[in-house]
């Protein structure tokens, strides 16, 4: 096994985790997310079911969810984008295919669906939903959405899906977004609200009722957040690289940068704002090997300190990377 990190902060890659059903293709990874008892939910992109389900073993346990066709005709997802598990077991997902966010059981059962499938609001109008990328849920049972492709807000509904309140907009100051990719509830610090603000190369947190606390800027195309068991909190960053932050926002450990890039290619796939691609160095157009990386998109932590990678490789960089489209790393 490869080893990453630095300091006392070192984790080995353990790759060819997860046992897939044979011949079931992840394609790519869009997120990727644990339950209480450390089961890995991997929100793929193949033709299959779009949630696979693994122990902690990596051992297969259950799949479910159709991509590709319209609600009506018995498909779930046209894009699927995000995915969480909430204190309550239940499973919360986002689809920047039909503009809809959604509330599962763990085997599958839709309870709820926020938004109008197939219809997207306007652009940058502040209401639900354009290209909604991530979904999750608060202690207290409400729901956080981050709106962020076409949309540049977050919005908050109570547990019946009623909108409560919105905030954001597009631009670069405290509270505003370029792209809110991932949004991440911290349930053991009175619900604050954590974002991934893509193109701003930040992460910003927020009161529940969406007051701007903070921000941890140095980051490349922060894609996803997630809180440790040991309180550090772990950055996905599509521009190839994993960093892991102090609960004050200290760089403790980060790697992928080393990684050989095509200097030639450096189009975000967004390439309308031009905060975009001058933080983009060029992509990996090749297989990196275990432990690095391509494309992060998603990431989560177990209870155990453990922490995935999902990529979207194929997507961002026109490669697959099989096995290696979500990635485990161990505590060393």
């Amino acid at each position: 096994m490869g080893t990453f990190g630095s300091g006392d902060h070192q984790f080995a890659v353990v790759d060819g985790f997860f046992k897939r059903p044979r011949g079931w293709p992840f394609v790519e990874v869009a997120d990727v997310a644990v339950d209480k008892d450390d089961n890995v939910y991997v929100l793929n992109r193949g033709p299959y079911a779009a949630v696979m389900v693994f122990d902690q073993d990596g051992n297969y346990l259950d799949g479910w969810g159709r991509i590709g066709g319209r609600p009506e005709t018995g498909f779930d997802f046209q894009v699927p984008h995000g995915i969480s598990v909430g204190p309550d077991g239940d499973v919360y997902t986002s689809d920047t295919g039909d503009h809809t966010v959604r509330r599962w059981t763990n085997e599958g059962k839709l309870l709820l669906t926020i938004g109008t499938p197939m219809r997207n609001a306007p652009e940058q109008s502040g209401t639900p939903f354009n290209r909604p990328t991530h979904l999750t849920v608060a202690s207290n049972g409400d729901f956080y959405a981050s709106d962020g492709y076409g949309n540049s807000h977050i919005h908050c509904f109570d547990p019946e899906g009623k909108l409560r309140f919105s905030w954001g907009g597009h631009g670069s100051g405290p509270g505003q977004f370029d792209t809110i990719h991932s949004v991440f509830v911290d349930t053991e610090d009175g619900d604050k609200i954590y974002a991934a603000d893509r193109y701003n190369n930040r992460v910003q947190f927020f009161t529940p009722k969406g007051e701007f606390v903070g921000e941890w800027t140095g980051l490349n195309l922060a894609n996803a957040v997630r809180k440790g068991p040991d309180g550090n909190f772990y950055v996905a960053e599509l521009d190839h690289r994993v960093s892991v932050l102090s609960p004050t926002g200290e760089l403790l450990a980060r790697w992928g940068e080393g990684v050989d890039v095509d200097d030639s290619d450096t189009g975000s796939g967004l390439p309308d704002s031009p905060s975009r691609n001058p933080m983009i160095k060029g992509k990996v157009k090749h297989e990196p090997g275990p432990g690095l990386f391509g494309a992060p998109h998603g990431i989560a932590v177990d209870s155990r300190g453990s922490f995935y990678v999902a990529e979207v490789s194929e997507t961002f960089l026109g490669i697959d990377r099989g096995d290696r489209s979500v990635q485990k790393f161990v505590r060393i």
